[in-house]
């Protein structure tokens, strides 16, 4: 308000300005109210309440191995004080994420103990985080930070309705509600748009898989289907396939292989020296119906759990093929980048998320190339 030097005029002046500060305490006290400067409570994965008492945490620590996750609904590296070196090394390194966003692997890992278990809560005090957010099962690693004052959302993990309260959690502590509404409509797009082919199939139909996630000589780790890098299972008919196990995951050797004789592998992408060449060529493992008729695929590099729309599609359109005809994968690749990471990713970029170099002598495998 401009100044009024004359005399007269100074106290209806004085009067205009004091109704003026009145108007813009009030308005200043309702955006308090909304700016998520005053105390936030959340109920966490254990049902406990948390109470952020200076309002949405603006950085946080991250201990789940999910920082592409967390990114989808940050887009920014700027919150992170701290994550796992192995979420960085072997989740995210080499990868399109890191690519445009190579700060992702520059953020502090040194929240570990020296033992790499329990947390390195002498560090994480340095970094005084506004929240730090950790796994339901870890529990005996929540009470050390808790104990001195940090607090701490707990999330949980192994169902699709886990996924979904997860990612509400991480955006009610961060103040990114929308941002997660948006992420999530997004993933029920692509789960939509699966289902309303796959749930037309006949039990005859149904496939069965099996997912590979280590080989070593003889003996191979296989997952189970409730475990979250097989998002498919957690979605009712989604790719309409069927695994062997219901357990987490089994060691099994070729021979049992061999017995379940599978119509598809699947091997996850995180085991870097096994492709589907290792298993055409095999002398024992080649004889399965899944080798035979070269239907063994590289997972996507994408992370499974903050993209399950294109694991959703890699598995569906690979296991029913002839029943997704028209479906443009790239395109589908193309917009979820965008979406989730803000990035325009290139075809090189596509041929890398798909593992084109790995999968391109698998069967309709065609389908997903340039």
């Amino acid at each position: 308000m401009r100044k009024v030097v004359v005399t007269s005029l100074i106290g209806i002046a004085a009067l205009t300005i004091a109704g003026c500060q009145s108007t813009d305490n009030s308005q200043k006290d309702k955006e308090t109210k909304n700016d998520g400067t005053s105390a936030v409570t959340i109920v966490d994965g254990r049902g406990k309440e948390v109470v952020l008492e200076d309002g949405y945490a603006k950085n946080f620590v991250l201990f789940p191995n999910e920082g592409t996750e967390m990114f989808s609904i940050t887009q920014s590296v700027e919150p992170f004080l701290g994550m796992r070196k192995s979420d960085q090394d072997s989740n995210i390194a080499g990868g399109v994420v890191a690519k445009y966003y190579p700060e992702i692997l520059k953020v502090n890992s040194n929240i570990m103990d020296a033992e790499g278990d329990a947390p390195n809560v002498e560090e994480i005090l340095k970094l005084a985080p506004d929240v730090v957010y950790q796994w339901t099962s870890a529990e005996a690693k929540i009470k050390p930070l808790e104990d001195v004052g940090i607090d701490v959302v707990a999330l949980n993990w192994g169902t699709y309705k886990d996924d979904v309260e997860r990612y509400t959690l991480y955006g009610q502590a961060i103040g990114k509600q929308d941002r997660v509404k948006e992420v999530l409509a997004h993933h029920d797009k692509a789960k939509q748009a699966v289902l309303s082919v796959t749930e037309k199939l006949t039990e005859a139909d149904r496939q069965n898989h099996v997912f590979v996630s280590h080989v070593k000589e003889n003996q191979m780790n296989v997952w189970g289907t409730e475990l979250p890098h097989t998002p498919v299972h957690k979605v009712e008919n989604v790719a309409f396939t069927k695994g062997k196990i219901t357990t987490n995951d089994a060691d099994i050797n070729a021979e049992t292989l061999l017995q379940w004789d599978p119509d598809m592998i699947v091997i996850g992408e995180w085991a870097k020296d096994i492709t589907p060449d290792y298993f055409f060529n095999h002398p024992v493992l080649k004889n399965l119906t899944a080798v035979k008729e070269k239907r063994v695929y590289k997972s996507p590099t994408s992370s499974l759990l903050d993209n399950p729309g294109i694991s959703w599609y890699f598995y569906a359109v690979l296991s029913h093929p002839d029943k997704f005809k028209g479906f443009d994968m790239r395109q589908q690749v193309r917009e979820d980048y965008k979406m989730l990471y803000n990035i325009d990713v290139t075809e090189q970029d596509i041929d890398q998320i798909l593992n084109v170099a790995e999968n391109k002598h698998s069967k309709s495998f065609e389908l997903f190339m340039q």
